[in-house]
């Protein structure tokens, strides 16, 4: 079962937009509920010039710098009257996405929870948006967050379910955000053939989920659907029954050497919360779902 070592601090890359207004809104239910320590990330991101003039921009970057170390406090510290809880302070300068990623794996951080504008076009077939780029190479799961994800909680959770080997390894990290929650799980079953061998094997999984579920109490309900293109029926089931998060692999049906397509296409486009997991690095085969 996944436990609150899976969670111990939580980061929230926070760059003064409504967006990252937004993600801290969302966490403020999620830090009580997982009691859990909190990193605030600023990276002051500076454009690549040519060396001749580094020397001009160094001064005006450590202005930037201390300013946004200032205003970062006063963020911090709202934020830490409203957890209850202490807030640690970060001000970085370097590329947005791997900053996210190196201060992650010096903390021990357990979740990301950052807000994202987006990617559309060229942008999202070379997965330029940072919040793309942190999901993918992340050393824990993420939550992302849009913009048009005004409500907060999370108290009906998609968990999508393909054939994939790996897509069953969600399934332990969700658990806790579902517990401590209350929320109730609603498992979809994408069904990729029509084969009968293939969905009687692939109900047998399913099966065992439920099996899951029910051992740790956790409500849920579960629904079968032939799907040809996961991603679109994700998110368009994801709308039906009023989600308020979507759980995944970050290389569910991955076809690219960059990002799972799907994955790619549901951090760009979903409406509501997205909590990615990137697979274990074992061997495919021998993934399982302990219980």
């Amino acid at each position: 079962m996944a436990t609150k070592d899976h969670y111990g601090r939580i980061l929230i890359p926070y760059d003064f937009s409504e967006t990252a207004d937004l993600a801290l809104e969302h966490a403020i239910s999620l830090v009580k509920q997982l009691n859990v320590d909190v990193v605030l990330l600023h990276i002051v991101e500076t454009p690549s010039i040519a060396s001749s003039f580094k020397s001009v921009f160094r001064s005006e970057e450590k202005k930037f710098h201390e300013h946004a170390e200032e205003e970062l406090k006063k963020v911090a510290e709202e934020f830490s009257l409203k957890i209850g809880a202490k807030v640690h302070a970060i001000t970085e300068v370097g590329k947005i996405y791997k900053k996210i990623c190196a201060v992650a794996k010096e903390n021990n951080v357990g979740l990301i929870l950052m807000g994202t504008h987006g990617a559309s076009g060229m942008q999202e077939i070379l997965i330029g948006s940072n919040a793309l780029r942190v999901v993918k190479e992340a050393p824990c799961p993420v939550i992302s967050v849009q913009g048009h994800a005004k409500k907060i909680g999370f108290k009906k959770i998609l968990l999508p379910i393909d054939n994939s080997a790996t897509s069953r390894q969600k399934v332990p990290y969700m658990l806790e955000l579902a517990v401590q929650s209350k929320a109730i799980v609603h498992i979809l079953g994408l069904m990729t053939s029509s084969n009968e061998d293939f969905k009687k094997t692939f109900r047998v999984k399913i099966a065992q989920i439920e099996e899951y579920m029910a051992n740790h109490d956790v409500p849920f309900e579960s629904e079968y659907l032939r799907s040809d293109n996961l991603a679109t029926d994700i998110i368009s089931h994801s709308e039906k029954i009023d989600a308020d998060l979507i759980v995944m692999m970050t290389e569910q049906e991955s076809t690219s050497l960059l990002l799972g397509e799907s994955a790619g296409y549901l951090v760009n486009h979903s409406k509501i919360p997205v909590f990615s997991v990137r697979p274990a690095e074992v061997d495919p085969d021998k993934i399982q779902v302990r219980f």
